[in-house]
């Protein structure tokens, strides 16, 4: 989910804007490492700076979500449940032992 969130982040808002995004959320006690555990706190700050426009943010980070484990996200639409959407995506990875498309492998 981290290297999502930024990808969307840059893409939309470009690297300067990024990188005061991350430089906020690391004021907010939450470091880039953290942001796929903390997503919650992320939403949270951010809903503070930039108010409902963050959803679009959520919205295209759960999108990339999808893209990466090689899902579509059947009937997910803007206005449902972001939190719902993520939660159904880590269940179908956990039962289904989905790997992301960028995963290295360790093994041989």
């Amino acid at each position: 989910m981290n290297r999502c969130f930024t990808t969307v982040v840059e893409v939309i808002l470009g690297r300067t804007v990024r990188e005061e995004i991350f430089q906020l959320l690391e004021r907010n006690g939450i470091k880039p490492a953290e942001i796929s555990v903390r997503f919650d706190d992320v939403i949270e700050v951010l809903t503070r700076v930039f108010g409902n426009s963050t959803r679009v943010l959520v919205h295209m980070t759960v999108t990339e979500l999808y893209k990466e484990y090689s899902l579509r996200a059947a009937g997910f639409a803007f206005g449902e449940s972001l939190k719902d959407q993520i939660a159904l995506l880590r269940e179908k990875v956990v039962s289904d032992l989905l790997k992301p498309r960028h995963y290295t492998s360790i093994d041989p």
